[in-house]
């Protein structure tokens, strides 16, 4: 888990939220509100979704192949860039029903199952106090097969060193 966090606020812009996962090499970041509960995740998974253009929000049951009469200038126009870059990110956070998290207490197992079902590349490591969702950390698969690896390495140093 990664507890030195960078968070945004809901006011925060989608231009500032780009910069600070830029400058800090972060692909998801938790967003708190003035109490400091926890209210949503904004990523670069969500920032590409916002970015696309509007014909290809909305395909419902049609698939993106069949948008190919777009040129490539569409995906990549800078417009889209100019409408949404100044919005706060409140306007673009996961739907909460959709939303996971783990606390500090979530098992291994249930934490690799959690992490396969989230779209995001991490998970909000969340404390439930009363009606407060407080951020504490931030997991990741990347995290987790560090420990597992790690934790094989060091019993297996520790059984040679016996």
């Amino acid at each position: 888990m990664t507890s030195a966090l960078f968070t945004l606020s809901p006011t925060d812009t989608v231009a500032d939220a780009f910069a600070l996962m830029q400058e800090k090499r972060i692909r998801c970041l938790p967003v708190v509100d003035a109490s400091g509960s926890f209210i949503g995740l904004f990523g670069l998974r969500r920032l590409s979704r916002v970015l696309l253009p509007k014909a290809m929000l909305d395909l419902g049951e049609h698939s993106i192949s069949e948008l190919q009469f777009l040129p490539d200038e569409v995906v990549q126009d800078s417009d889209r860039w100019s409408e949404v870059s100044e919005q706060p990110v409140a306007n673009f956070l996961e739907k909460k029903k959709k939303l996971l998290f783990c606390t500090p207490q979530t098992a291994l197992p249930e934490l690799l199952v959690l992490l396969d079902k989230s779209k995001d590349s991490s998970l909000p490591v969340i404390v439930i106090e009363g009606e407060t969702k407080k951020v504490v950390g931030m997991v990741s698969s990347w995290d987790v097969l560090q420990g597992i690896v790690m934790g094989r390495l060091i019993k297996a140093k520790d059984s040679t060193a016996s």
